[in-house]
């Protein structure tokens, strides 16, 4: 079994501010947390932080081409499907 910890109410009221402005609700803290379904919202906000979509930025990381992949658009040397199924260039 886990053991969890309660999230302590400045916790609560930081995840409930940001999800407030992110789904733009007028409510105060109280109301929202008197509903269950988004009480529910916050808490796993609280929990889950990376999942609610309020992680610390990442840098972005850049995407090097290898150096001798041939292009996708460029015709490949060997057809395999061509291949196997006894095609050959005996034209």
């Amino acid at each position: 079994m886990v053991a969890t910890s309660e999230p302590t109410d400045q916790q609560l009221r930081d995840a409930c501010e940001r999800m407030a402005r992110r789904f733009r609700w007028t409510d105060s803290f109280e109301t929202v947390m008197q509903d269950a379904r988004r009480s529910r919202l916050v808490r796993l906000a609280v929990a889950h932080p990376s999942a609610a979509g309020f992680a610390a930025a990442r840098s972005p990381r850049h995407f090097v081409r290898p150096r001798f992949q041939t292009p996708a658009t460029a015709m490949p040397l060997f057809d395999r499907k061509r291949a196997a199924s006894g095609e050959r260039d005996d034209d």
